[in-house]
C-alpha cells in the first residue's frame, strides 16, 4: 500500500514539474559549449567560474550578444530575461563602472540589420546595483512582447559611468536566460523560484 501511495505522489510531482517548466529561448544559456551560439566583442570570453563550469566573463567594455526567434503568437506576453551575475570589483563611491547588467530590445525582423526596434528592455532589476565584490546575484527583467515583435537581441555587458573609464575589473555572467510566459504572474512566479 505505502509503495502505491509514494508511487502516485512521484508520478504527480514529476507531472506538475514537467507542466511548470519552461523553455529557455537562448541556446548555450550556460557556456558549456563554450561561445557558440553567442557574438563575442572585445573583451568577452568564457572562463571557469567554478570547477567543470565555465561562464561568460567581460572586461573593459566586452560584451556577448545573441539574437532570438521570437513565435508569431507571442505579441501580448510576457519575456523574462534572467542571469545569475558578479562582478570582481565594486567603487566605493557607487558606480555603475564595472558592475553585470542585462540589455536587449525587440525588433520587427529576424534580420537584425533590416529590423527596426520597437521596445527597448532596460530597468526593473537588470544591473546589480548595490553589488558586493564577487556576490553572485540574480539580474532580471520582465516585458511584454508588442505586436509585430519577430526578434529579440540580449546582451551581456559591463557598466560604465559616464566619463568614467573601466579599470579592467571582470563582470560574470552565468545560468543565463530568455522565457515566455502568457501572463506576467506567471513569468514573476517562475522568477521567484529561481531566487
Amino acid at each position: 500500500m505505502s509503495f502505491r501511495v509514494l508511487f502516485l505522489s512521484a508520478m504527480l510531482f514529476t507531472t506538475a514539474h514537467l507542466a511548470n517548466a519552461q523553455t529557455n529561448l537562448l541556446q548555450n544559456p550556460a557556456a558549456d559549449l563554450q561561445s557558440e551560439s553567442w557574438r563575442a566583442y572585445q573583451k568577452a570570453t568564457i572562463e571557469p567560474c567554478a570547477p567543470n563550469n565555465p561562464c561568460f566573463v567581460l572586461r573593459n567594455g566586452g560584451y556577448f550578444l545573441q539574437d532570438i526567434s521570437i513565435p508569431a503568437d507571442a505579441a501580448g506576453q510576457y519575456a523574462l530575461l534572467i542571469a545569475r551575475a558578479s562582478a570582481e570589483r565594486v567603487k566605493p563611491d557607487g558606480s555603475v563602472t564595472g558592475l553585470p547588467y542585462l540589455y536587449g530590445y525587440m525588433m520587427d525582423s529576424t534580420d537584425p540589420r533590416s529590423g527596426k526596434i520597437i521596445d527597448y528592455l532596460q530597468g526593473q532589476e537588470m544591473m546589480a546595483r548595490q553589488a558586493t565584490e564577487n556576490e553572485w546575484r540574480t539580474l532580471s527583467g520582465i516585458f511584454k512582447v508588442p505586436d509585430g515583435t519577430k526578434s529579440l537581441r540580449f546582451f551581456l555587458k559591463q557598466g560604465l559611468a559616464k566619463d568614467s573609464p573601466h579599470e579592467g575589473s571582470a563582470t560574470r555572467f552565468d545560468d543565463v536566460g530568455v522565457y515566455l510566459f502568457k501572463t506576467k504572474q506567471e513569468a514573476q512566479s517562475f522568477l521567484d523560484s529561481q531566487r
